[in-house]
Order: C-alpha cells, then sequence, then structure tokens
C-alpha cells in the first residue's frame, strides 16, 4: 500500500449534531498521542479542529471493517459515536486543536467481536525546526479530508487534494504557530491533515518515498461582498455563500499537536479526566 493511500486510513469524517438542532461536517484524523514504552501500547486520539466539535451534543465517525486477516474491506465500515465530554482542548484559546482519547472505545468494538481497520499517524511524523529548515519555500503538499462533506460513499474514502505551501513552513505567520497553503479549502475540509508525501525520488542526498504531518487545516481568507478580505474558521455547516474563498488555506503547525498530548497527560496527572 503506498503512503498516500495509507493516509486515507488515518483521516475520519466528523458528522456533529450540535445544540441548536442544526448538523454539520468536519474532518479528523487518528494519531497515537501517547505510547507505554513499558508495555509497548499505543495510545490513539482522534485529532480536529475546536470550532469543529464545538457546541456538539453527538459526533460519530466510521471505520473500516477489516477480515479475517486483517486486511481492509473497503465498503464496509462501522459507526463511531463519540458522546462523552472528553474531547481534550489545546491550552491556547486561539489555536483551534482538540482531540478525543479513543482507545476505549476502539477495545469495545474489539470486544464485541468487531474488526476495525485504521492507520494511525505517529508522533514522528511531525518535523521540528530542523527539518522545517531544511524544507523548500514551496513544497508540493496534499490535504486529505471531506469538502463540503464529500467523500467515496461507497469506499468510505476521503478526498485527496492538491497544492504547495504559500509561505515557508519554517517560517510562523504574521507571528503564530502557522502557514499558509494553495489548495482550495471548502466546508467540511476543517481538521484535515496537510502532507508532505512524495512516493518518488526527492532532490535530497537519498531517494525514496518520505511523508511529513505539516499540520492541521483550520481556517482560509475570503473575500467578503465588500470587497474586503478575512480570515474566518472554515465553516462545518451548510452557510449561504456570501464570501468568495482565495484558494488559499491557513495551517496550524503540527508542532501544536504535541501540546495536546501534554494537556492531556497533564489532566490525567492532576486527575481531571476520567477514562
Amino acid at each position: 500500500m503506498y503512503l498516500s493511500e495509507k493516509i486515507t486510513y488515518s483521516t475520519v469524517r466528523i458528522s456533529c449534531d450540535y445544540k441548536n438542532g442544526s448538523a454539520g461536517v468536519g474532518t479528523g484524523f487518528i494519531m497515537d498521542l501517547w505510547r507505554d514504552t513499558r508495555n509497548n501500547i499505543s495510545f490513539p486520539f482522534v485529532v480536529t479542529n475546536k470550532h469543529v466539535v464545538k457546541n456538539s451534543v453527538k459526533c460519530t465517525f466510521e471505520l473500516c471493517k477489516a477480515d479475517a486477516d486483517g486486511n481492509p474491506i473497503d465498503r464496509e465500515s462501522y459507526a463511531v459515536a463519540l458522546t462523552d465530554d472528553l474531547w481534550i482542548q489545546h491550552p491556547c484559546e486561539d489555536v483551534d486543536l482538540c482531540c478525543f482519547p479513543i482507545w476505549e472505545i476502539l477495545n469495545d468494538l474489539v470486544e464485541k467481536g468487531m474488526k476495525p481497520y485504521y492507520i494511525p499517524l505517529q508522533t514522528d511524523l511531525i518535523p521540528n525546526q530542523d527539518v522545517l529548515n531544511d524544507l523548500y519555500a514551496m513544497e508540493d503538499i496534499c490535504m486529505v479530508g471531506y469538502p463540503d462533506g464529500l467523500y467515496d460513499v461507497v469506499n468510505h474514502k476521503p478526498i485527496i487534494r492538491r497544492g504547495t505551501t504559500a509561505t515557508h513552513a519554517k517560517n510562523d505567520y504574521n507571528g503564530k504557530k502557522q502557514f499558509l497553503i494553495d489548495c482550495a479549502c471548502f466546508n467540511g475540509s476543517s481538521g484535515s491533515p496537510v502532507f508532505i508525501c512524495n512516493e518518488m525520488p526527492y532532490a535530497t542526498l537519498t531517494a525514496g518515498d518520505r511523508i511529513i504531518l505539516l499540520g492541521v487545516l483550520f481556517s482560509g481568507p475570503m473575500f467578503t461582498v465588500d470587497g474586503e478580505i478575512t480570515f474566518s474558521n472554515i465553516p462545518v455547516e451548510p452557510v449561504a455563500k456570501t464570501n468568495i474563498p482565495m484558494n488559499l488555506g491557513c495551517v496550524i503547525k503540527a508542532s501544536e499537536i504535541l501540546v495536546l498530548r501534554d494537556e492531556f497527560l497533564s489532566k490525567i496527572k492532576e486527575g481531571n479526566l476520567n477514562l
């Protein structure tokens, strides 16, 4: 299985029911944020934007089924509901990230005789500053998600989009842990992971595949009806098209995902989270 196919098994379509009776769709991805090295156990989370799940009363996503040999059955899936208030929020209010621990949910599926198939992202895909410094100002990127809620309904697969970095990923755009991408971003794309994913020789000292998790999409600049340019969160609910997207997206740097992990461990240590 090529890298570009593997990441489709990491990304999930999050459907939310909100307190006001409305519904919306966003994107999330499964990542092993915490690892018990002593017992060699990984603990997966769903990572997405805060605004995707804000004021939700129920969130659901699908996981592909696996056959007896552990291979994916693309046309069959399990619906997984996240109804508990276990969302871990990034401690900085203006960093639009949160995560939800799902290992107990997955264990419950297995205990009921179900075999989910997914490929969790690993934290070693998150680049440090040295890696970012070695990137070109314009790198080819791919974004995996559910623009306008679209996906392959039969095969339960997300949409993969291509683009480039629009600002250098080594820099903090406007002083924040963000950068811009040149890629079409629509409702439902919120929470999409953004990768450098090269499945061919590339211009370094070595040749072969490489994959880097650069960050998580959360907003984009829009032309308003008055001709102004404003940045706003990419909506998860259907809205009237009064603003025109500029095909630019604002991405939270992947290093901020590690802050989520630290926040989770802090809450566990303090006894402020019941799992």
